[in-house]
C-alpha cells in the first residue's frame, strides 16, 4: 500500500529546467500513488499561458533546449500525465493572475483551481514543500 504521504510544490521560476524537474518529480510521485498538491506562481505561472507569445518567453538553458530538441516531454506534458496517474492537484496563484488580470481559462486546461499562498500553506500545513 501507498505511503499516504503526499508531496507538495511551490512552483516559482520560469526556468525550463526547474518546470520540467518539478513535472518529473509529480509524475513519478503520482505514479506511486502519492497526492500531489502543486502551487503555481511568480515567474512559473506564464510558462502555463495558453498564448504562445506568453508561454514561450521561459528561459531554456543547454539541457532543456536539448529536451526540446529532442522532442522529449514538455513539462506540459509531464503533468498532464502525471494528472492521468493519480491524484494531482494544480492551483494557480491568484496575485499572479489579478495582476495580469488573467481568468483560469486564459492558462492550460490542467489547472484545478486558483488559490493564494495562504490558501495553499494552509493545504499543505506540517508537510514537507519543496520550491522550484
Amino acid at each position: 500500500m501507498a505511503d499516504s504521504q503526499g508531496m507538495n510544490i511551490m512552483l516559482l521560476s520560469g526556468d525550463y529546467a526547474k518546470l520540467h524537474a518539478a513535472a518529473m518529480l509529480t509524475v513519478v510521485a503520482a505514479s506511486y500513488g502519492k497526492p500531489v498538491k502543486i502551487f503555481v506562481s511568480m515567474e512559473a505561472l506564464p510558462a502555463f499561458h495558453k498564448d504562445p507569445a506568453t508561454s514561450s518567453q521561459i528561459s531554456k538553458g543547454p539541457v532543456a533546449q536539448a529536451i526540446v530538441e529532442a522532442g522529449g516531454d514538455s513539462f506540459m506534458d509531464l503533468f498532464r500525465q502525471a494528472k492521468d496517474f493519480g491524484d494531482v492537484t494544480l492551483y494557480a496563484c491568484g496575485m499572479v493572475m489579478d495582476i495580469y488580470h488573467w481568468k483560469l481559462d486564459d492558462l492550460a486546461d490542467i489547472f484545478d483551481d486558483t488559490l493564494g499562498v495562504a490558501g495553499f500553506l494552509a493545504k499543505v500545513e506540517g508537510e514537507d514543500t519543496y520550491t522550484f
